[in-house]
C-alpha cells in the first residue's frame, strides 16, 4: 500500500485501522477495521478552565455526533477532520470551552485542510493550535500555556505551529488584553470587587503611559492585581498570584516593581 498525496510507502499504524503516512502526515485508511467512531474519553477539567453557558455539552455531543457521521463519507480528509475533531473535543473538555468555541475550531481544521496545511504535520497538534486559534477569536481569557498544558505540546511549539497556520490561513485576530484575564484570576485569588476594580485602573494608566506593549497579557494581569492587592489591603502573596497567572514568582515581582514606580511618577 502506498499513500494517495504522497506516493509515498512509509505507513505506520494510527489505530482503529488507520495508518499514517510518515512522509506527508496523510491518514490513510488501513483496512475493514476502520469503523470505531468513539470519542475519546475527556480529561479531567483543568484548573484554568473557563465554563460553558448552561446545556452546552448536549448541543456539543450532538454537534460533534454529526460532525462524525459527515466526515465518514469523505474518504481519507473525513478521517483526518474526524481525527482532528476528536482531539478538539479533548481539549475543550479539558478546558470546558463553549459549543461555539468548538465548532469554530472544527470549522478553522476543514478550512487548513481545504489548504494543504495540515499535511506534513500531526493532524492532533494541528488541532490543539487551531483550538488556541478559536480561543483567541472569541477573546476568551485564557493563555498559551493553558492549552499548552491541555494538549500535552510545549508553549513554543505550540505557539510557533499557531503562528504558521494563522498566516497560512490568514486570520485576524486581535491581541489578548490584560483586562480580559482579570475577572478569572481574581476569582481564584478571592478578592473582592473593588480590589479587580483597583487592578483595572492600573492598567489603563499603564496603558496611557505607554506600558506594557508586547508583554504576555496574562503576566500584565497578574501583576496588576497584585499590586492592587497590596494598595487595596488585601495580601496576597506572590507565589499565590503567579499560580494562578502561570507565570514564575520573578515575574510578578519584576512587572509589579515596573507597575509600582511607573504609576508612582
Amino acid at each position: 500500500m502506498k499513500c494517495p498525496g504522497c506516493g509515498g510507502r512509509e505507513l505506520e499504524p494510527d489505530g482503529d485501522g488507520l495508518l499514517r503516512c510518515e512522509g506527508c502526515g496523510e491518514i490513510i485508511d488501513g483496512g475493514p477495521a476502520w469503523g470505531s467512531f468513539a470519542v475519546a474519553p475527556a480529561e479531567p477539567a483543568s484548573e484554568t478552565a473557563v465554563a460553558p453557558p448552561h446545556g452546552d455539552a448536549p448541543v456539543a455531543d450532538h454537534a460533534l455526533q454529526q460532525w462524525q457521521a459527515a466526515v465518514q463519507l469523505h474518504g481519507t480528509s473525513g478521517r483526518t477532520l474526524l481525527l482532528a475533531s476528536q482531539e478538539i473535543e479533548r481539549l475543550a473538555d479539558a478546558l470546558r470551552l463553549p459549543t461555539r468555541v468548538r465548532e469554530s475550531a472544527l470549522e478553522l481544521f476543514s478550512e487548513a485542510l481545504r489548504r494543504k496545511l495540515v499535511r506534513g504535520r500531526q493532524t492532533e497538534r494541528v488541532a490543539a493550535a487551531l483550538t488556541y486559534a478559536a480561543i483567541r477569536q472569541e477573546r476568551l481569557p485564557l493563555t498559551m500555556d493553558d492549552v499548552a498544558t491541555a494538549s500535552r505540546l510545549g508553549r513554543l511549539e505550540l505557539g510557533r505551529l499557531y503562528r504558521t497556520l494563522a498566516r497560512g490561513l490568514e486570520l485576524k485576530v486581535a491581541p489578548q488584553a490584560a483586562a480580559d484575564f482579570l475577572p478569572r484570576f481574581a476569582k481564584k485569588l478571592q478578592l473582592a470587587d473593588e480590589t479587580t476594580r483597583q487592578a483595572h485602573l492600573l492598567l489603563r494608566q499603564a496603558a496611557d503611559a505607554g506600558y506594557g506593549q508586547g508583554m504576555r497579557p496574562g503576566a500584565l494581569a497578574g501583576a496588576a492585581l497584585y499590586l492592587a492587592c497590596r494598595e487595596a489591603g488585601e495580601p496576597r502573596s506572590q507565589k499565590q498570584v503567579a499560580q494562578v497567572a502561570g507565570i514564575t514568582e520573578v515575574t510578578v515581582r519584576t512587572r509589579y516593581q515596573e507597575l509600582s514606580r511607573l504609576l508612582s511618577k
